[in-house]
């Protein structure tokens, strides 16, 4: 027997604090081989994303299955109101799966999801957020940029600089050394005359970089609903991020871009000095921005046929340099 009325429906309406939510999974199911040190690369990944957000942001965990001690110790930072939203599975269900199911369940305009073993860097988020507000067809923002994913899953964006609704050039970065340490992380060769040198886009006065990867990216929450719906049923890589995540932005017409500047560092498993010196120095983001609300964009699918004679008529115009130095890449780029 009911008794009373509910108080929540006489004050059912709920303010909307965030435009930006941060998603990073975590696994690690023991402290053996490959995990024997990346507990502490973890709770830097995620003490550097509470410092550096600004006041109209929050993070979401999702525990993938770690082992007992990974999950006290998140259940303590979630009480501490470090994590806002904690979500544990008791087994692995997929980084991927983990991952677009928390989205899925998120309200704010702009997601970014990450891998566990990145270190944020103050002013990350303006710049990512910048460039959503300046470039209206992207559908994912990278807060890094390198140079060999120009042409990864970003067809959309040359068919955008061949129509000229975007300004297209190569140009030296101006952070090149940041760009070499996430290439060493990697155990990737740079060649500054080559991958020190951007694909630069511009519009509405403003700068992005051609490409990106996904070790971490924000993605318009729009454009989250857009992605294939079934699971994917894949614990980690083996085309999960690509099929996904990647391929299908493109493919319905969105920008895959990144930031000129690189705003977090790759840490791997293993800490280095050079990470926890930068963690030690890192300032709080104290700032409380105006409330983002993006306008919905609308996908534009092409044909596999129309991508592949953009991508050689784009390469033809604007692509004159030499071939690319043989890249040697020793380990996958995924983690968590």
């Amino acid at each position: 027997m009911r008794v009373g009325v509910n108080p929540a429906k006489l004050d059912f309406q709920l303010e909307k604090k965030y435009h930006h939510r941060i998603i990073i999974p975590v696994f690690i199911p023991n402290f053996e081989g490959y995990f024997k040190e990346i507990f502490e690369v973890y709770k830097v990944c995620i003490a550097s994303a509470f410092k550096t957000q600004h006041g109209r942001s929050a993070i979401t965990i999702v525990d993938n299955g770690s082992c007992q001690e990974v999950k006290d110790w998140l259940k303590e930072e979630y009480e501490a109101g470090v994590i806002e939203t904690l979500i544990s599975h008791r087994d692995n269900i997929g980084k991927v799966d983990a991952i677009l199911g928390a989205a899925r369940s998120c309200r704010e305009d702009i997601i970014t999801v990450s891998d566990s073993d990145i270190l944020f860097r103050l002013g990350w988020q303006e710049a990512v957020e910048d460039v959503f507000l300046n470039f209206e067809k992207a559908g994912s923002v990278a807060p890094f940029p390198i140079t060999r994913h120009m042409y990864y899953f970003s067809t959309a964006v040359a068919k955008a600089a061949m129509k000229n609704e975007l300004k297209f050039s190569f140009e030296a970065s101006e952070y090149p050394n940041d760009i070499e340490d996430i290439y060493h992380c990697y155990e990737w060769d740079f060649k500054k005359s080559y991958d020190g040198v951007l694909p630069i886009v511009r519009k509405n006065g403003r700068q992005a970089v051609m490409g990106s990867g996904h070790q971490i990216m924000s993605i318009r929450r729009d454009v989250i609903f857009k992605l294939p719906q079934e699971p994917s049923f894949i614990k980690i890589s083996n085309g999960s991020e690509v099929n996904w995540i990647d391929k299908p932005i493109d493919e319905m017409g969105f920008w895959r871009l990144s930031t000129v500047r690189p705003w977090v560092a790759h840490m791997g498993n293993n800490l280095t000095e050079s990470n926890k010196k930068e963690f030690e120095l890192l300032e709080v983001n104290s700032s409380i921005p105006d409330l983002i609300e993006l306008d919905e964009i609308k996908a534009n699918p092409s044909s596999d046929f129309s991508r592949r004679a953009t991508l050689k008529l784009f390469k033809a115009r604007f692509d004159k340099r030499e071939p690319a130095p043989k890249l040697k890449a020793n380990v996958q780029q995924d983690g968590a």
